[in-house]
């Protein structure tokens, strides 16, 4: 077992990561969307705010207060309200690990962008069908009923969102590299796939071959994107490998 990695902040001191997570998505599910943070909280993620590896142009011409939002994606994060009254959205979970995103997981959310419109319509239809007169529907993975906006479509296993992108990425012969992308604007919770050829073509293939449930958020993220090959191995890693295999070293 590999060792811990304490996170010091000038507010408090974790002794792992894992800590570090657990008490900023705590803090973060304190709030409903639109919510500026209380004094208190906007101190620790001040602290925070400062290991993110784009700090600068995080911050811009300074931080007036801070904000929660809610993603394209349904879930939530933090947001910075600028002292000119712009903002931007950051991600607590890279100014802990200081880690950027993997490729993989900027393709999955550019292309989960691309269908989001869709989803929204598949969630809108599937309410106007199956709720109820409280307002709510069964989540399909717990029963409990829940509103419109405790939870979002998900994709019915074995044709996740990750094997759904890897399906249609290997039909046409393409890398994740080949996938252009575009990232880190104000206001852009998620990377944008710039090709509007290859984005229609995605919609037209997901519309097709994607089953899904409603499900709570907390549920939808906990199960998500971990389909793994009987070879070993996720499907991402099976992209990469044959594409690796048809270009010279």
């Amino acid at each position: 077992m590999g060792r811990a990695k304490p996170v010091e902040l000038a507010t408090r001191f974790f002794e792992k990561q894992g800590d570090a997570s657990a008490f900023y998505k705590a803090m973060l599910h304190r709030y409903q969307p639109g919510d500026r943070l209380a004094d208190d909280d906007s101190l620790d993620v001040a602290a925070l705010l400062e290991r993110h590896t784009e700090y600068d142009t995080k911050v811009g011409c300074g931080v007036s207060h801070f904000e929660v939002m809610m993603t394209e994606h349904g879930t939530q994060c933090f947001r910075i309200i600028r002292a000119d009254g712009s903002g931007t959205d950051f991600s607590y979970a890279h100014c802990i690990t200081q880690r950027p995103p993997s490729r993989k997981l900027e393709v999955s959310q550019g292309f989960r962008r691309t269908v989001r419109v869709d989803l929204f319509k598949a969630r809108d239809s599937f309410f106007a069908t199956h709720g109820g007169t409280d307002g709510r529907v069964a989540c399909a993975a717990t029963g409990e009923r829940i509103a419109l906006n405790q939870g979002h479509m998900d994709h019915r296993p074995p044709m996740t969102f990750e094997v759904i992108v890897t399906t249609f990425l290997c039909a046409r012969g393409l890398s994740l590299d080949d996938v252009p992308l575009s990232r880190g604007q104000d206001e852009q919770v998620s990377p944008e796939v710039m090709d509007q050829n290859l984005c229609e073509a995605f919609r037209a293939y997901h519309a097709k071959i994607a089953r899904l449930d409603f499900v709570k958020s907390t549920i939808n993220l906990a199960q998500g994107s971990r389909i793994v090959s009987k070879t070993g191995g996720s499907l991402w890693h099976r992209v990469d490998r044959s594409r690796s295999k048809e270009t010279p070293s």
